[in-house]
C-alpha cells in the first residue's frame, strides 16, 4: 500500500508566543482585566498592552473611550501574531498532527494505537522473527541480518 508523506514547516516557539499574546490580549479586551472594551484604561500602568493602547491613543490624538484605539490595537496585535502566517502555520501543524497521530475514534487527544503501542508491536515482530529463524537453525548473526532486511523493506514501502 502506497503511503503519501507531507512535509510541513513547523511553527516555532516564538510564533506560538505571538499567537498566545494575541489571544490573551483579546481575552483581556472582551472578558478579562477591565471587563469591557471601554475600560481598558483601568488596566495596570505596567501592563504591556495598556502601554500599547496609550501609545495608540497619543498617535490618534483621541479620548480614552474612542473605539479607534481598540480597533487599531486589535489590528496591530493581529499583525504581530500573524507574522509570516503564524496563525495558519500553527493551525495547519495542529491539524496535521491530529490527523496523522491521534486516534480518530476518540473525542480527546490520544495517540493512534499503532503509535502508542509501537514499541510493543515492534518487539512482538522481532520475537516472531527470532523464533521462526531459530527453528530453521539460523545463528544470531543471520537473525539480525533478517531483521535488518525487514527494516529496509519497510523503509522502501514507506517511500513508495
Amino acid at each position: 500500500m502506497a503511503k503519501h508523506g507531507l512535509t510541513v514547516a513547523k511553527a516555532k516557539k516564538s510564533e506560538f508566543k505571538l499567537v498566545w499574546g494575541f489571544v490573551h490580549a483579546m481575552e483581556a479586551l472582551f472578558d478579562g482585566r477591565g471587563g469591557f472594551v471601554e475600560e481598558w484604561w483601568t488596566w495596570p500602568d505596567d501592563d504591556k498592552d495598556y502601554k500599547m493602547m496609550r501609545k495608540i491613543q497619543k498617535e490618534l490624538d483621541c479620548d480614552e473611550d474612542d473605539e479607534q484605539i481598540v480597533l487599531e490595537f486589535v489590528k496591530r496585535k493581529f499583525r504581530e501574531a500573524n507574522y509570516c502566517g503564524s496563525f495558519g502555520r500553527i493551525l495547519f501543524n495542529c491539524e496535521t498532527l491530529i490527523d496523522n497521530c491521534c486516534d480518530p475514534k476518540l473525542d480527546h487527544l490520544e495517540f493512534k494505537p499503532s503509535i502508542m503501542y509501537a514499541e510493543r508491536i515492534a518487539l512482538e515482530k522481532v520475537e516472531k522473527i527470532i523464533a521462526r529463524d531459530e527453528k530453521k537453525g539460523r545463528s544470531a548473526d543471520k537473525i539480525i541480518e533478517s531483521i535488518k532486511a525487514r527494516i529496509e523493506e519497510s523503509k522502501k514501502e514507506d517511500e513508495e
